[in-house]
């Protein structure tokens, strides 16, 4: 057990922002597609056994993100694949190109809850991307 591997950076992964669920997701994605290529049926037997524990994440559902639909913390997080906390911060970095304005801007509230736009989520993204080598 390794109770830090959440923590753990790859400095060879393509993507230095991806944490380790969600380079193991890729990985996990890699396999399957491998699998489905060769034994479809096999595939598809895995598929519903892991459906059935309630991991559907790997299932294949096309989903259009319209840039002004409204995102709270949790939802922000779970586009991009970071934590909500990594959100949180975001909220409160200065844009690198643009100090005057910050990083991921909060829309509005909705209750408790922090509401973000999701085009910014993935902009910010985006923007961290190019802003490390």
């Amino acid at each position: 057990m390794k109770p830090d591997y959440d923590r753990q950076t790859n400095p060879r992964w393509p993507n230095h922002l991806d944490d380790a669920t969600h380079r193991a997701r890729a990985v996990a994605r890699m396999y399957r597609a491998h699998l489905r290529a060769v034994r479809p049926d096999l595939c598809d037997q895995a598929d519903a056994t892991a459906a059935g524990f309630g991991e559907d994440w790997m299932l294949d559902r096309p989903e259009v993100i319209e840039p002004d639909r409204e995102l709270t913390t949790a939802q922000a997080a779970e586009l991009v694949n970071v934590s909500p906390l990594t959100i949180r911060k975001w909220a409160c970095l200065d844009h690198p190109d643009d100090p005057t304005r910050k990083l991921l801007p909060r829309f509005d509230k909705r209750g408790r809850e922090t509401v973000y736009l999701a085009g910014q989520v993935l902009e910010a993204v985006a923007v961290l991307r190019r802003a490390k080598p």
